[in-house]
Formats: structure tokens, C-alpha cells, sequence
């Protein structure tokens, strides 16, 4: 079996196709989709209907990560953190009726039985609970490319098609072919027109609503780098720093300036 993973899309419709263009020719029996199709760039209904009509082609297996969650949560009473709301109002906009439906489908994990018994676990975030008779982890959520092996199972990250943050610029992904001779892991990262994606970002509402979210995708595809990881940090230092309880725009957007400013 040939399997391409995906994950960690975050509306970033340009480089899933992309990614699909290249492996086109590199007969694949399945796809496994870890996560994360929405939100943050614009092209999250698009995600949804590339993911929709590749299954019709191919055997997929699809999964929901906590983005798909944090929708479902809106979807149901419109309450989010300060650094969420923007994004998640945004994206809900952009999705209609049976994309809010598709989303609710998707289970959390998925076994997939392999010819020899063994089985590959999937699931949006890294777990090492012991299952019986697994073989192989996937898993995304890190935006990090990375496989090792743990007492005997190979984990697997195939790091972020939408906004990788381990210092590759470019769309990532993971072809792994299991035969009874061999095991076989390739990582790619596919270089597409992200300045062109940029511009586009400039246009949408998050670009410079008040949290400032769309600079920060901005940079991290610059970059490469977790730059919101860094905002964070810095958010939490300024918040010990003054005593500050509660979630607090101002002590956020001082944070986003000192980083972005580096």
C-alpha cells in the first residue's frame, strides 16, 4: 500500500493543490487526511470540496483536528478566546450548510487494518497510548515533519501543507509505501506561489482586525517559523509581568509588535 498524508491545511487551498499536482503520477492506493482543513486563509470551503472529490477518486481516510472542533463549537454558540474570535467568525462566513455538516461527520481517529493484521492509528494530535497490534502512529497538530519509533511503533508527523513552523517554506507532506519486502518514508516540501497567497491575505478582514491574526500567518509563511508560538510566550510574560488575570487585547497586541518588530 502507498499511502500520501496530509495535514494541517488551515484554508490554504493553493497549496493542497499544489501538493495533489505533485503526486499525481505516483500512483497512490490511499489518502489519510490528519486535520485541520479550516480556518485562517480563505480557501477553507475550497479545502473542503478538493478533500470531498479526491475521496471519490480515491480510498481516503479523513479525520477532524481541533480546528474542525473549535468550528463546531462556534458554530454552536459563537464563543471563542479573544486571540480566536476573529478567525473563527471569518472562516464560519466562508463555509456553508453541508460543509458545517461535513465537518460534524469526521471522526476524532481512524484504525486502518493493514494486509498483515497490523493496524495504523490516525489521529490529529500525538498519542502514546498502547493499542494493540498497531504498527504506525500519524498525526499532525505540530506543523512539524518528524517520524521515530517508540516501543515498537513508528510515529509519523507529515508535517503542515497550510503553515509549517519548522523552518521549511513551502507545503509539506508524507508518502509512506508498506509492502511485505519493504517500508518506505518519503518527505517532501513542494515550493508554490506563496507571495500571491500573501497579497490575497492582505485583502481578508484578519489581515488587520484587531488581534492582528493575518500578520502573524504572514510572517509564519515567510518565515517558516512558529511565530505565533512566539507571540504567546511573549503574551504570557507580559501578562506575569503586570498581573494580568483575564485574556487581555492589550497586553496581546503589545505582544504580536514585539515580535513582529524582531
Amino acid at each position: 500500500m502507498k499511502f500520501v498524508i496530509f495535514s494541517d491545511i488551515h484554508g490554504n487551498a493553493l497549496a493542497l493543490k499544489e501538493c495533489i499536482r505533485k503526486i499525481e503520477k505516483m500512483n497512490i492506493d490511499a489518502v489519510i487526511w490528519c486535520g485541520d482543513y479550516v480556518t485562517d486563509f480563505s480557501g477553507s470551503h475550497e479545502v473542503i470540496q478538493i478533500i470531498k472529490d479526491y475521496a471519490t477518486r480515491i480510498k481516503s481516510y479523513i479525520i477532524s483536528g481541533n480546528r474542525e472542533q473549535n468550528i463546531i463549537d462556534y458554530d454552536k454558540d459563537k464563543k471563542c478566546n479573544i486571540k480566536q474570535k476573529g478567525n473563527l467568525e471569518y472562516t464560519h462566513k466562508l463555509l456553508d450548510e453541508s460543509d458545517i455538516e461535513w465537518i460534524k461527520s469526521l471522526p476524532d481517529s481512524i484504525n486502518i487494518e493493514l494486509d498483515n493484521g497490523e493496524f495504523i492509528h490516525v489521529s490529529h494530535k500525538c498519542t502514546y497510548e498502547k493499542i494493540e497490534k498497531c504498527k504506525y502512529k500519524i498525526f499532525g497538530h505540530s506543523h512539524r515533519q518528524c517520524n521515530f519509533i517508540r516501543d515498537g511503533v513508528k510515529y509519523i508527523n507529515p508535517g503542515a501543507v497550510g503553515i509549517p513552523v519548522d523552518g521549511n517554506v513551502g507545503a509539506e507532506f508524507v508518502i509512506l509505501e508498506i509492502t511485505e519486502q519493504y517500508e518506505k518514508l518519503e518527505e517532501y516540501v513542494v515550493k508554490y506561489n506563496a507571495e500571491g497567497l500573501i497579497e490575497s491575505l492582505k485583502n481578508t478582514v484578519i489581515y488587520n482586525d484587531e488581534v492582528k491574526w493575518g500578520r502573524l500567518l504572514e510572517k509564519e509563511l515567510e518565515t517558516g517559523k512558529d511565530i505565533f508560538y512566539e507571540c504567546i510566550e511573549e503574551y504570557n510574560r507580559i501578562r506575569d509581568e503586570h498581573k494580568i488575570l483575564e485574556e487581555n487585547l492589550e497586553a496581546w497586541n503589545l505582544a504580536v509588535r514585539n515580535v513582529l518588530s524582531k
